[in-house]
């Protein structure tokens, strides 16, 4: 047997697990997921090539043969140590050849439970726990069946075999589930699969959890547990704008978590890490999907080291290499260390762009620890945002006070919300004034700088005490009172304007 371990798919948060392999003297082989050419096939390949940049080493790389037995047969002249599922995609192809290969992993037997969503439901009804109704729709008649079936106009209609939030519409009504269907039932999934299955579920109302575990031997343990900060567009497309840890577990969150070990163990999961996503509503909690990998998002080894004392690829590869860790880990009592956010951005319309705000602006908070800002300055267009796949960007706040991280967060969600145009313009960071005649030769100067190095100037400015000619002139603020909350959001970035 080698010191190889295979990681199928090592995208988004896996891409950690390289590292993490490398530290304990093994040797990292990518398998990449086979996916036709087409949408989702673009979207990987980018994210590969972005993920791949930053390898400094000598690596091996397999690529999927569509013919399982070819690449069964590869991997086994590899003679691997392990084989991990990385992202989402290496699901499948992970858990087949960890199976096959007489490996720790989870039963190729539940690839079902642990993929299609209509599997998950119907399990979760099989042994009595509490479940959305759901039902699988091939036909608009199959739409209207379900809403009346069960007596309610807010629905969901997603993917059976989804990611990221992609082709997930809430819906209200007969003409927008109907609008949503016609538009979701020729699209491509995010797996490239030839037969996309659709699913109309009812909509649960509360707050939406994620409770990330790791299984050995059929008994879950807790890594850790964050809640979402979501948005509904007018469009009925769902996006992510955030995440923050839950620091302490409250009785409705002990519920949850203890919901959450029931969900795993009745989909089989015996081996392996589930991502699962939940809804706390005055019934309690309920299960929306599980995703039977390391959570998403791209987070980053020391974000997460700071936030919790470990990172989550590292206790799942241990705890899979040995299960006395993973028995050890167990004891431990759910306690970060600190208190994290995720500020995930979006764009609420396709527009053009000339300037970046948003680069001094992150920077310049006390919390801010890292993020991947794709648009920012290498582009002149965005496009509206319409699910994970296509936000704007994304930072990770973490400090020793949590009130400055919450702050840091709430600013920022803020300045998306109200102020767009400080983190992607095409026009002047300030208004001007409605009469020519008091547009001044400063003024107008102020009106032409581009917003990153006008924004990177005026905190500059308060950073220095506010000292000095102002950089943005009095009448120019005082023209509009969209100005002069401007001015002050940048000072309160520098540290010098409360509010």
């Amino acid at each position: 047997m080698t010191n190889k371990i295979v990681v199928a798919e090592p995208m988004s948060t896996a891409f950690n697990f390289l590292e993490d392999i490398r530290q304990r003297g093994f040797e990292p082989v990518i398998l990449e997921a086979y996916i036709p050419e087409g949408y989702a096939r673009s979207l990987m390949d980018a994210e590969r090539e972005s993920k791949y940049s930053r390898i400094d080493y000598p690596i091996t790389i397999i690529r999927e043969n569509p013919e399982y037995e070819e690449t069964l047969k590869e991997i086994r002249e590899l003679d691997p140590f392990l084989v991990l599922v990385g992202g989402e995609e290496g699901v499948i192809i992970g858990t087949r050849l960890a199976n096959d290969l007489g490996m720790t992993g989870n039963p190729a037997s539940n690839i079902d439970k642990m993929t299609q969503k209509s599997v998950m439901h119907r399990t979760l009804q099989e042994v009595g726990l509490r479940s959305i109704r759901f039902m699988e729709v091939f036909s608009c008649e199959d739409c209207l069946r379900f809403m009346e079936k069960i007596g309610s106009e807010d629905l969901v209609l997603k993917h059976d075999h989804g990611v990221a939030s992609v082709g997930v519409h809430m819906v209200h009504g007969r003409e927008e589930v109907l609008e949503a269907f016609r538009q979701e039932e020729t699209a491509e999934n995010m797996f490239g699969e030839e037969e996309n299955r659709l699913i109309l579920q009812e909509r649960i109302f509360g707050e939406e959890y994620i409770v990330n575990t790791i299984s050995r031997n059929g008994i879950p343990a807790l890594t850790s547990v964050f809640k979402y900060y979501k948005k509904q567009l007018a469009s009925g497309a769902i996006i992510y704008r955030g995440l923050e840890t839950v620091m302490e577990l409250d009785k409705k969150e002990r519920e949850l978590v203890e919901y959450a070990f029931e969900t795993v163990r009745a989909l089989g999961i015996t081996d392996g890490p589930v991502h699962g996503e939940y809804m706390i509503d005055e019934k309690g909690p309920v299960l929306i999907e599980v995703n039977c990998r390391a959570m998403g998002g791209s987070a980053p080894v020391d974000f997460l080291d700071k936030v919790f004392g470990y990172h989550e690829t590292d206790v799942i590869l241990e705890s899979m290499l040995d299960s006395d860790y993973h028995s050890e880990f167990l004891k431990r009592t759910y306690r970060p260390l600190r208190k994290g956010y995720v500020k995930d951005f979006y764009s609420d319309m396709d527009k053009p762009i000339s300037s970046s705000g948003i680069i001094p602006i992150v920077l310049n908070l006390r919390s801010y620890n890292s993020g991947w800002l794709e648009n920012a300055g290498k582009t002149s267009f965005l496009h509206e945002t319409v699910d994970l796949e296509t936000e704007t960007g994304c930072v990770y706040l973490v400090h020793d006070d949590p009130e400055v991280t919450k702050k840091d967060f709430e600013l920022l969600m803020l300045i998306e919300e109200k102020y767009p145009n400080l983190l992607h313009s095409d026009s002047p960071l300030f208004i001007p004034p409605e009469k020519n005649e008091d547009i001044t030769p400063q003024i107008r100067k102020t009106l032409e700088k581009d917003t990153e190095s006008l924004i990177t100037d005026i905190i500059a400015f308060y950073r220095n005490g506010a000292k000095g000619e102002p950089i943005v002139p009095v009448a120019l603020l005082e023209s509009n009172p969209y100005n002069r909350e401007v001015m002050e959001l940048l000072g309160e970035i520098a540290g010098s304007v409360g509010r």
